[in-house]
């Protein structure tokens, strides 16, 4: 698929004024217009996703820009654009624009969906996988991704995965030497199940959990021996407690 294909799809779901919602909500729009405002940069952030050329860029970007600035604004002169002005323009946005344009449309599409009549998930509101994974990176930028190897560099993704819904709902990027624990996925709605390995195991969170009034599945370290005080279904389904 193309950047013009992208686009096209992609403005279909989200408007103008959806975007400039969102802008405004995070102090992301300019209050005098400039040569880059707030719709034009979003999808200059979004289409760059799609080129197969090395992202990171400045100048690749502004020559993204100028050649789908047409695809946005048809018919209007396309404005220059320097690396500086992009670069300032980076710096001055808050992310947090971007994630509130991707939980407005996330709601949208799990609004959309038809109920579930999985057998496994039908009695949960939501199932979530949690998971994290290391990518190593280069050396040179060891100070910003510390890895828990000497010398190395490695930036970490944990991960909040909806099994009902087949979709990401959260993301966390940090150092690879950050622990998985320490990634905050627990929410206060009931009758949620979650999922997830030795790397999120902590009594605390399993209490958070049950406060909330909903239910975990997790591997067991040696070191826990839980009181069986419920069987449900089959032999295979148990309520513990680990005391």
């Amino acid at each position: 698929m193309d950047v013009k294909e992208v686009f096209y799809e992609f403005s279909a779901i989200l408007s103008e004024d959806a975007i400039v919602e969102r802008a405004e909500e995070y102090g992301v729009e300019d209050k005098r217009k400039r040569k880059i405002t707030v719709v034009p940069f979003f999808w200059l952030m979004v289409l760059s996703a799609v080129e197969s050329a090395p992202r990171g860029c400045l100048s690749k970007l502004v020559a993204l820009f100028t050649a789908s600035f047409s695809l946005i604004y048809p018919g209007n002169q396309v404005p220059r654009l320097s690396r500086m002005a992009l670069s300032k323009k980076l710096s001055r946005t808050n992310w947090m624009f971007f994630r509130g344009v991707y939980n407005k449309l996330l709601k949208r599409y799990i609004n959309s969906l038809e109920p579930d009549e999985r057998f496994l998930f039908a009695r949960f509101k939501d199932c979530f996988a949690v998971d994290g994974s290391v990518i190593r990176l280069n050396k040179i930028i060891e100070t910003v991704f510390e890895s828990t190897i000497k010398s190395q560099a490695a930036l970490k993704l944990n991960t909040k995965f909806s099994v009902r819904n087949l979709v990401l709902t959260k993301l966390q990027v940090t150092d690879g030497k950050r622990h998985d624990g320490r990634f905050r996925f627990i929410t206060k709605e009931a009758n949620i199940l979650y999922l997830f390995d030795l790397g999120y195991w902590c009594y605390a969170r399993f209490k958070k959990i049950v406060d909330a009034k909903s239910f975990f599945v997790s591997r067991l370290k040696k070191s826990c021996d839980p009181l069986i005080v419920t069987v449900s279904g089959s032999s295979l389904f148990h309520v513990g407690r680990c005391g």
